[in-house]
C-alpha cells in the first residue's frame, strides 16, 4: 500500500515546537518596546558632599508634564518613567 504524505503536513510535536517557538518569539517583541526613560544624578554641595533630601523637579519641555523626587541620604536622585526625548527643564530646591 503506498502512503501519500503531503509535503506540508506537519506533525503533532512539530506543530506545537512552532506554537512554542512563536509563543517566545512575541514575548521577546513585547519587550524591545520602550517607551519610558529615566532621569538620575547626584546634588552636592560646594564641597562636593551630597545634599540629603533637596527636592528634584523635572519638567518636560513640549508637554509641560512635571515629575518630582527627594534626594536620598547620599544626594541621589532617580525620576524612573519619564518620557522619552525632551529637552527637560530640571530645577533643585534645598532647605539648609
Amino acid at each position: 500500500m503506498n502512503h501519500f504524505t503531503h509535503p506540508y503536513l506537519i506533525t503533532a510535536r512539530a506543530a506545537r515546537m512552532l506554537l512554542l517557538f512563536a509563543l517566545l518569539f512575541i514575548g521577546r517583541m513585547t519587550f524591545a518596546q520602550v517607551t519610558t526613560s529615566t532621569i538620575s544624578g547626584i546634588v552636592t554641595d560646594k564641597a562636593g558632599e551630597g545634599l540629603a533630601g533637596a527636592t528634584v523637579i523635572a519638567v518636560h519641555v513640549p508637554s509641560g508634564t512635571r515629575y518630582g523626587t527627594s534626594t536620598s541620604a547620599s544626594g541621589r536622585y532617580n525620576l524612573p518613567a519619564v518620557r522619552v526625548g525632551g529637552p527637560y527643564t530640571l530645577s533643585v530646591n534645598y532647605t539648609g
